[in-house]
């Protein structure tokens, strides 16, 4: 994302509005950047993740990632009628559905996953993800702020707070914040270096929003 092609707009807070083809692009600059660490817990199946990726136009393209889905998640269904209460089944059902973007059944399945294993924050960070992939990143900060309640050193958590701050709230400083916490205590987080050069770029933005030369 180029800052000079910025909306430097306010809105009632102070902070800039990003139009909705920027926050697009800044998501794919980011998997470019990070890889896929959105999630706190592994994909169930080594293909769910892939299943609606190539989508092409067409219903034949629809109905085949359909199909799928539903041999994908159907067996874990069947076994969830033995057992109902398994946490880890719910949340791999969850992920399931996760994977293929069906983030509201996700957020259901996540959801029965904690209120039997509440202190899970893999499962709660996931679900908070899908609240902000379904479009509320204010749902999604209340399941991170839960998460860190259980445990507040959580690379995965911290790490998706300083997005959905900077991507849904538009508060560069809070992002910031957040990261620096994520790097200060996991000074081993394996992809440190890639944290600090999206710290760099937020840096670069609020100079820029606030008319300040930038160092070269």
């Amino acid at each position: 994302m180029k800052s000079s092609s910025r909306n430097t707009s306010r809105n009632s807070s102070g902070n800039p509005k990003r139009p909705a083809w920027t926050f697009a692009i800044a998501i794919l600059l980011l998997g470019a950047l990070l890889g896929y660490l959105f999630r706190g817990t592994p994909s169930p199946t080594a293909s769910a993740g892939s299943l609606n990726n190539n989508q092409t136009t067409g219903s034949a393209s629809s109905s085949g990632s359909s199909l799928s889905l539903d041999a994908t998640v159907q067996p874990l269904l069947d076994r969830l009628k033995d057992t109902p209460n398994d946490p880890e089944l719910l949340a791999n059902i969850g992920n399931t559905y996760y994977d293929n973007h069906g983030y509201g059944k996700a957020v259901e399945y996540y959801e029965r996953s904690l209120k039997i294993q509440p202190e899970n924050v893999n499962v709660r960070t996931d679900m908070g993800t899908a609240i902000w992939y379904s479009g509320n990143a204010d749902g999604a900060i209340r399941e991170y702020q839960t998460s860190l309640q259980y445990k507040p050193n959580h690379a995965q958590t911290l790490f998706n707070m300083g997005i959905v701050e900077w991507q849904g709230k538009h508060d560069d400083s809070a992002a910031l914040q957040w990261w620096q916490k994520l790097l200060a205590e996991n000074p081993a987080y394996p992809d440190r270096q890639k944290v600090e050069q999206l710290m760099q770029q937020v840096q670069t933005e609020i100079a820029q929003s606030a008319g300040t030369p930038i160092d070269r």
